[in-house]
């Protein structure tokens, strides 16, 4: 599939300058008069490029996505997609957690022009399709994993969210017992991320393998 997002050369220096500040200002308080001063211009030079935020955030989530997924590869007929998916699934999640409040900048951009993400959810159905399941249960799947994908790092990048911290900030602990025994299973990020994940796979797997019971027994 042919790339049609390619920013001029100027633009590229807003939307690096525009993720520098993300460290410092944060998604929420980050403006084009920001950026603008960082680059030493005036507001109006900016807008001439970027109309407004939006438009810039559709191509700061674009710069995420493309340089730090790198080129995704599609499903080989030997890999199964269970494993294919948790794959680029977690190369997707350790894109937006590169940046500060990448989460939140890719979640709220526009599919297009996203071309990278565009890209692979169809590469995604692709594989999925391949291996036999319905549009009905991928699209079910995909639109599970991404959002959960996204729930999960913008809460890893909210630092009151932080799982380490939680149990000094939880009111009258003792009280809550199911909840602390929880907390207190510890793990990473990156374990609890893929536990979720695996979860979210398997069910894809029963959903596939229910739906051709159904087939057979139309037949």
């Amino acid at each position: 599939m042919k790339d049609n997002w390619e920013p001029t050369e100027r633009q590229q220096e807003i939307i690096k300058a525009a993720l520098e500040l993300l460290a410092e200002k944060g998604y929420s308080d980050l403006s084009l008069r920001d950026i603008a001063k960082k680059l030493g211009v005036q507001a109006p030079a900016i807008y001439w490029h970027f109309k407004n935020k939006a438009m810039l955030v559709d191509y700061m989530a674009e710069y995420i996505v493309r340089t730090k997924m790198g080129d995704f590869t599609s499903r080989g007929s030997e890999q199964s997609w269970q494993d294919w998916l948790i794959s680029h699934i977690s190369l997707f999640r350790n894109a937006m957690l590169s940046y500060p409040d990448g989460g939140r900048i890719v979640a709220d951009a526009h599919l297009f022009p996203n071309g990278t993400l565009a890209k692979f959810m169809e590469e995604s159905f692709v594989s999925l399709r391949s291996a036999g399941m319905d549009i009905r249960t991928a699209r079910s799947v995909m639109l599970t994993l991404v959002r959960y994908t996204f729930g999960c790092v913008i809460e890893e990048q909210a630092d009151e969210h932080n799982w380490e911290t939680l149990p000094q900030r939880v009111i009258k602990s003792g009280e809550l017992t199911n909840i602390m025994e929880a907390i207190n299973l510890g793990g990473s990020d990156d374990e609890n991320f893929r536990s979720g994940l695996k979860l979210i796979v398997t069910g894809g797997t029963e959903a596939m393998a229910c739906e051709k019971t159904i087939v057979i027994d139309k037949k």
